[in-house]
């Protein structure tokens, strides 16, 4: 008897985990940085893999590198293990660094992504947040068609 009540308990409190953990698995959309000068946009590309471009610059990041607007920042992420949480394989771009890092990204909810930048080993690397955002709060810039 105590069997079967722990079970219904453990079954009736992560249902609602379950429940939300489907309905929020899209990682695509427009995704503004921590220090809100930047918001990329990503977007399947291959059909299967991650793709990431800048959309949007803040005026001060426009004012000193406009032709930024468009860069492909972010490619070849790879879902893990068909995770649509976890996007493993990628290669970010920083262009305020002018640099190429190795790039996995985890969607920890609907709004908020994990961005682990590193060279080698994941363990070194540093992470960074963003957070969903809306044209209509950071409409697209001018885009100069890079990639």
């Amino acid at each position: 008897m105590p069997y079967s009540i722990i079970i219904s308990l453990f079954v009736i409190l992560t249902f609602p985990a379950v429940l939300y953990a489907d309905s929020n698995k899209e990682v695509t959309g427009l995704w503004l940085s921590k220090k809100k000068d930047v918001a990329v946009r990503l977007e399947y590309c291959d059909n299967e893999n991650l793709c990431g471009h800048i959309a949007w610059l803040s005026p001060e990041a426009n004012t000193e590198n406009p032709t930024l607007c468009g860069t492909k920042v972010l490619w070849n992420m790879r879902s893990k293990k068909g995770d649509p949480t976890e996007w493993v394989g990628g290669t970010l771009y920083k262009a305020d660094e002018n640099k190429y890092y190795s790039a996995n990204l985890r969607l920890t909810d609907e709004n908020t992504i994990n961005l682990r930048a590193y060279i080698g080993i994941s363990m070194i690397g540093k992470t960074k947040r963003l957070t969903r955002t809306t044209e209509s709060t950071h409409p697209p810039c001018h885009l100069s068609a890079k990639d």
